[in-house]
């Protein structure tokens, strides 16, 4: 199966492509025909291909999360340097994903990231709070209408990887910083003020990566 998620992956078979005869495939990625039916029907059951009828196999309108799935994340052993890779990454990419939530978000969008942020507000279970963090962050990158920036963060920001990290970080309390800077986060999507959401972004993940490096800080 990773053979076939590979070649399209990297571009050799590209998305809404029609499979290449069984034996010519089979010899491409040099499996057994007997082993590619297997990938195919496997690849078939979780949506990355479709088989039409009479017409023969395709790819299905693939998202970045469908070729990237959760194997990076998954694999990602969580110690000091990855740990702040990720941090890393989210630095990098989150604001700007902010950023255009506060500039395109939709009403539905907006009252869905209230809605769970104001979930979050009426727990003190830091593990349930950790859930309500999560989906916080999903929301608003989804309500930034990039489909690929979306996915990656879905599949590596906010995959196996964060609950690993912050189960390890998790303090006993909620720090009110959090609290403060999802209220502001909410707010300037909801206003669309591309500042505050720009500036919120940036300190809300720096206190978070200064935490995980108090943590991780005898690691390395």
């Amino acid at each position: 199966m990773s053979a076939i998620r590979d070649a399209i992956a990297g571009g050799e078979i590209a998305p809404l492509a029609r499979l290449p005869p069984e034996v010519e495939l089979a010899d491409q990625l040099g499996v057994s025909r007997g082993a590619l039916r297997e990938a195919i029907r496997a690849l078939e059951l979780i949506g990355v291909l479709e088989s039409r009828h009479g017409s023969g196999t395709y790819v299905t309108g693939l998202t970045a999360a469908d070729v990237i799935g959760n194997s990076a994340a998954d694999s990602l052993h969580i110690d000091a340097g990855s740990a702040l890779e990720l941090m890393e990454f989210r630095r990098v990419v989150e604001p700007g994903a902010t950023v255009l939530a506060a500039r395109i978000a939709r009403p539905r969008q907006i009252e869905e990231i209230r809605a769970i942020y104001e979930a979050g507000e009426r727990t003190d279970d830091p593990v349930a709070y950790l859930e309500h963090d999560k989906a916080l962050h999903r929301a608003i990158a989804r309500a930034g209408g990039n489909s690929i920036l979306t996915s990656v963060m879905e599949s590596i920001a906010y995959g196996s990887a964060w609950d690993r990290m912050w189960t390890l970080v998790m303090q006993p309390e909620i720090p009110e910083r959090t609290r403060r800077e999802h209220e502001s986060l909410v707010v300037a999507v909801e206003t669309g003020d591309v500042e505050l959401a720009l500036a919120t972004a940036h300190a809300h993940l720096a206190d978070a990566e200064r935490r995980v490096r108090a943590r991780f800080a005898g690691d390395h």
